[in-house]
């Protein structure tokens, strides 16, 4: 199935999740990172979320007084959220796991072992470079021409933007470059060539964690599908969100 669309009801919290199917190398690798560094990279189908989490789907999922954001607003990405809240136990992703919204997904797509992740972050490139057209070798998710794709270098505001309103790439992803930061699964490391190779998450050793995609008061060279970031797994702030994944392996 190509994508879903999981919606809930709730007043003014009413709203949708559409995950998009990502489909895997199958064979025909795909080069990770830039310039000298870039590494054959095998992945398997994924299904990721279309927007990153807005403040909606978190107080769907967490409740309205869980809201961390600094800048609120329902179609507003959620931000201010650390990788640890995120991933330890009773967090976020603890906790839609276990909501229906996680059973409707898995009975929908047939896939009773599926859960809701943060992207490793080879499969975070990979969908960001627009899965397997990523030979396109846009410079930022979609694109060439980062103002069509992205919220950037404060240029509407030193804020977080709504979610969707600029253009997809080639998945029908959306704000991959700029708006906010994502987390992903992986400890970060230094040397590209220690990534694994098999779309799995680096473990370690390390101790910060990786961050994608740039953000609404970066500069574009840090928006683009390649950069890569790192920062402690307890730091947040109004510039850090993230973006789901649904899928039957780690």
């Amino acid at each position: 199935m190509d994508s879903v669309r999981y919606t809930w009801a709730g007043g003014e919290e009413g709203g949708a999740l559409e995950l998009a199917l990502v489909n895997g190398t199958h064979g025909q690798p795909y080069l990770f990172g830039e310039g000298d560094c870039r590494l054959p990279v095998e992945l398997r189908d994924f299904h990721m979320a279309t927007v990153p989490v807005t403040q909606a789907f978190w107080t769907h999922i967490a409740g309205a007084r869980a809201n961390p954001s600094l800048n609120q607003g329902l179609e507003l990405p959620l931000e201010n959220v650390s990788w640890n809240e995120l991933t330890q136990a009773g967090g976020f992703l603890e906790r839609l796991n276990r909501s229906p919204a996680r059973t409707w997904v898995s009975a929908t797509l047939g896939a009773s072992a599926g859960v809701f992740r943060l992207p490793s972050e080879t499969e975070w490139e990979y969908a960001a470079r627009g899965g397997p057209h990523w030979g396109d070798n846009y410079r930022f998710s979609g694109s060439d021409d980062i103002a069509t794709v992205a919220w950037y270098d404060r240029r509407h505001g030193d804020h977080t933007q709504p979610v969707g309103r600029k253009a997809p790439n080639q998945l029908g992803l959306l704000d991959m470059s700029g708006n906010v930061w994502e987390w992903c699964q992986d400890v970060f490391t230094a040397q590209a060539a220690d990534v694994p190779q098999d779309g799995t998450a680096f473990r370690g050793p390390g101790t910060e964690r990786v961050l994608r995609g740039g953000c609404f008061h970066n500069w574009a060279a840090h928006c683009t599908v390649s950069k890569r970031y790192q920062i402690a797994p307890d730091f947040h702030d109004g510039c850090i969100g993230f973006r789901l994944v649904f899928a039957t392996h780690g």
